[in-house]
């Protein structure tokens, strides 16, 4: 199985400039197979309650485009991006032309309080072989979502995030800790550069279900794509299940 990882910087409540950089990519990476992850809020960046509804107008067209073109990737195309009216802040996996399965972010950070919804469930969706769930950026700082998970047989974890300084470390620890407890493979997907008041750290991972670093990106723009054994997972649990205890 095969993640590549689209760590980018963004122009927040510039839609069309971010959909043509997500869209570029897949046109060179439509031979890709597996999964290929972009960011949290990768087309608007992160809105406020003044544009809103407008960002939410302006990235409805862009996101079908995303999906149009997905008919022409291999991969599954896993993005954050807003979904409308009650406004969550979502995971999307799209392929073929299809929104497969969404993923409401259910811890808000300060920032996400008073402009979204707050997601009430954690669920898995079966892609070919592969048992998947999502998590987004805050969510991966409590282990309940991730556990919610583990018990539903997930094997991969997939985070769109928009993780900034100072808190590069918390994610680093808990990406590892989140696929330790687990025993499944957690990826993340961070952007780059400066917005919303800050600067975004990169640095995303890949982590195996015993804890390796498989992959440590800079804080840099680059994409990566990596291989993973989906049977590391239940060689993780031959010699002891930290679900099965639970």
């Amino acid at each position: 199985m095969n993640i590549t990882i689209n760590q980018i910087a963004l122009s927040d409540y510039q839609p069309g400039s971010n959909t043509a950089n997500v869209l570029a990519l897949l046109a060179e990476q439509a031979s890709h197979t597996g999964f290929i992850l972009f960011p949290e809020l990768c087309l608007t960046g992160f809105p406020t309650a003044q544009n809103l509804d407008q960002l939410w107008q302006a990235s409805e067209a862009c996101l079908d485009r995303i999906i149009e073109k997905s008919r022409s990737c291999s991969a599954t195309v896993v993005l954050g991006h807003l979904e409308g009216q009650h406004y969550f802040n979502a995971c999307y996996y799209i392929r073929d032309g299809h929104i497969l399965h969404i993923h409401r972010k259910r811890r808000l950070w300060l920032d996400d309080i008073g402009i979204f919804e707050s997601g009430t469930e954690d669920r898995t969706c079966q892609i070919d072989a592969i048992r998947c769930g999502s998590q987004i950026c805050f969510d991966l700082e409590f282990p309940e979502g991730c556990r919610t998970l583990a018990k539903q047989g997930v094997d991969l974890i997939l985070m769109p995030n928009g993780n900034m300084q100072p808190y590069g470390n918390t994610h680093f620890v808990l990406s590892q800790a989140r696929a330790i407890e687990n025993q499944c493979f957690v990826v993340t997907c961070n952007r780059v550069g400066s917005g919303h008041g800050g600067n975004f750290v990169g640095e995303s991972l890949a982590v195996s279900p015993t804890g390796k670093i498989l992959a440590h990106l800079s804080d840099k723009e680059e994409s990566v794509s990596i291989a993973i054994d989906i049977n590391d997972v239940q060689e993780s649990r031959k010699t002891y299940n930290y679900i099965k205890t639970l």
